[in-house]
């Protein structure tokens, strides 16, 4: 099927031809991926814009990580989970980082104060939570303005993104300009990854399972695997997906993390506006201690306690994804555990004191947990 492509499509390429910067190339790539048909003529087309697209974003992001001595972003995990505090210019992230934890970042009513990450611990009854303030990003961080693409480096890395809004401006601008520079980075917000495994072989050939699930099925899969070089690989597909998410699996641009909102200076004046649906929103106006609870329980994890038997709890939790179950908390521990593990004995969410339970049982937060074999 010919591509059939309009004469504007013509006049932006010849515009990124010209282009001398990284951002030029950027922005004339994304404006050919807008304009491009969208059919199975321009497919591959847009397959290699969408790649070319990426590349000059990691080479924009690897610029700005050299630019003057480059001094590091990257912040060592440190506690149950890292959070980002992710912002526009004075939004109150400072304000917010001293409020919840002992670090001490400068406070000042102009832009860009906090030029690198600064971490800080929040102790939160028996766990500790690290809150990061990312630097402020604006509309085009990912091409390089304001502070450049490192902030987003910075918050990509984190296993939660927490969205300070400033309640006193416009929110749902806010919101849109923070979630699109995520977004432009390959930050995915509140979404799932996709339910697909590609792994590579040493020979066999590609084999695919769940090939009606794809676009464009095995061809198109197949086509894929070879532009990267692939030739023996195991496909799985659990769900339908685009061949751009597959691009993306292979890649690995994309990430994905669970968001919410703290709604700042709310005190100040009536909210401006209210966030999209979909987001937690958490008033960052309430005292700490309610404060602290409400950014643990946005997080997904839960506190479990594991005792031996005739014995107490232990003092100190395993902090494990929400949902989690005993066979989870016994692969925590040891995998031979894991193996041998048949039921448990469960005090806190369960009917009565001790009660038996089964090894898919989903535990809660706080639970106390005995493991049987």
């Amino acid at each position: 099927m010919p591509a059939n492509l309009p004469p504007e499509y013509f006049k932006v390429e010849q515009k990124y031809l010209q282009a001398r910067t990284l951002e030029e190339k950027i922005l004339a790539t994304q404006e050919l991926i807008r304009i491009a048909p969208k059919h199975k003529g321009t497919e591959k087309l847009l397959r290699v814009l969408k790649r070319r697209l990426a590349k000059l974003r990691r080479e924009l992001e690897g610029r700005e990580k050299r630019r003057g001595g480059g001094p590091s972003f990257a912040v060592k995990k440190e506690g149950c989970a890292q959070v980002a505090l992710v912002g526009l210019p004075n939004s109150g992230k400072s304000t917010l980082l001293r409020k919840l934890t002992n670090a001490r970042p400068e406070v000042a009513e102009y832009p860009f104060t906090t030029r690198l990450p600064v971490p800080g611990m929040m102790n939160y009854e028996d766990v500790q939570v690290q809150l990061v303030e990312i630097p402020s990003l604006v509309e085009g961080s990912s091409l390089g303005r304001g502070l450049g693409a490192q902030p987003l480096s910075a918050a990509r890395n984190a296993d939660v993104i927490a969205l300070v809004v400033d309640a006193s401006s416009d929110i749902l601008s806010q919101v849109k300009t923070l979630v699109r520079e995520l977004e432009e980075s390959g930050v995915r917000l509140n979404r799932s990854p996709p339910r697909v495994t590609i792994e590579r072989r040493g020979e066999g050939g590609i084999v695919i399972r769940g090939k009606e699930l794809a676009e464009g099925g095995e061809e198109g899969i197949k086509e894929l695997l070879r532009e990267h070089g692939i030739h023996n690989a195991l496909v799985v597909v659990e769900e339908r997906v685009s061949l751009r998410t597959l691009e993306e699996i292979l890649e690995g641009s994309v990430v994905y993390r669970p968001c919410f909102v703290l709604l700042t200076k709310t005190d100040l004046s009536p909210a401006v506006g209210e966030p999209p649906e979909g987001l937690k929103v958490i008033d960052a106006g309430k005292p700490p201690e309610e404060l602290k609870r409400e950014i643990f329980e946005s997080l997904g994890l839960i506190r479990i306690y594991t005792k031996r038997p005739n014995e107490g709890p232990s003092e100190n939790p395993l902090v494990l994804p929400r949902g989690s179950t005993p066979l989870d908390v016994a692969r925590a521990i040891h995998k031979e555990l894991e193996r041998g593990m048949r039921s448990a004995r469960v005090w806190g969410s369960t009917r009565f004191p001790g009660q038996w339970v089964p090894r898919d049982y989903p535990l809660q937060d706080g639970d106390v947990v005995e493991l049987h074999s």
